[in-house]
């Protein structure tokens, strides 16, 4: 371990500040908006926007750790 002195207003891994104020923004945040209705409202509209969806899904899973590139969402 360190001898340096850390800055106590650096909390790092296991940040319960930022938790906390995230659940609450959260929690806010559900409780002013219909999440059903934005549900719907970002579904695709297209058969394209569809495929496009899909497309940007599978490239971000490919990049997630753990993840083999060529993973679809009926492999999971």
């Amino acid at each position: 371990m360190s001898d340096t002195k850390q800055d106590p207003r650096v909390q790092g891994e296991g940040d319960y500040r930022s938790a906390r104020r995230y659940r609450r923004d959260i929690e806010e945040f559900v409780a002013q908006n219909d999440i059903e209705e934005l549900a719907r409202d970002a579904a695709p509209t297209s058969e394209a926007e569809h495929r496009e969806m899909l497309e940007a899904e599978r490239e971000g899973r490919a990049r997630a750790k753990g993840r083999k590139p060529g993973n679809t969402a009926s492999e999971r």
